[in-house]
């Protein structure tokens, strides 16, 4: 199965996601939308896994998150990769906890290495990608809607869990699903809570 470790975002973030990219649709954006109900902070992808070792990828998830704590994030900021003047990307910016959130990240990307899964060469820049360029229009168009939602500002929330996420692709687009969780609490008195298992199917 296809999987990645994320941050999964609550309904009334993915609700502002869905206004954000409806304003650049209705501007007329030829672009390959991220279903908004499918995006995720991701902080680790995989790729194919065997089945049989979802129970060893939560079990090393669970050490490596252990003690970090809760992190408030907000959901702010607009821009395109790899520059605005020449957009293949669109996304939306993450602040808030971002440091504590870098540990994070840095210690998932650590421990899925010992698991023999490749290191990402990339620095980690948090973000989440509303949607993909497929022909560039001219480019004062595209920076006029990249300017108009730069500020654009989403609301803040609490992120208390780290998934372990599958997609599969189907006719209507990739359907996720959670296999598994870890909470994010303090260190206290070496407890830990961890729930793995099955997420419901779509």
């Amino acid at each position: 199965m296809r999987t990645f470790i994320s941050i999964e975002l609550p309904p009334e973030i993915k609700q502002g996601i869905a206004r954000v990219q409806e304003q650049l649709r209705s501007a007329g954006a030829n672009a390959g939308w991220t279903r908004s109900e499918g995006i995720h902070l991701t902080l680790k992808f995989l790729g194919e896994v065997e089945e049989s070792k979802t129970r060893e990828i939560m079990q090393t998830l669970a050490g490596a998150t252990q003690g970090i704590g809760k992190l408030n994030l907000e959901v702010a900021g607009a821009g395109a990769f790899p520059t605005g003047k020449n957009p293949r990307v669109l996304w939306l910016g993450v602040t808030g906890d971002v440091e504590k959130l870098g540990l994070l990240q840095g210690a998932v990307e650590d421990a899925m290495v010992t698991l023999g899964f490749e290191r990402e060469e990339r620095k980690f820049s948090p973000h989440l990608t509303l949607a993909r360029i497929k022909f560039p229009k001219p480019r004062d168009n595209w920076q006029q809607m990249i300017e108009n939602i730069r500020d654009v500002k989403l609301g803040g929330f609490e992120a208390n869990r780290v998934s372990l996420m599958k997609s599969e692709l189907k006719r209507e687009g990739a359907v996720y699903t959670e296999v598994g969780r870890v909470e994010l609490k303090k260190q206290e008195s070496g407890d830990r809570s961890q729930k793995s298992g099955e997420g419901q199917q779509e």
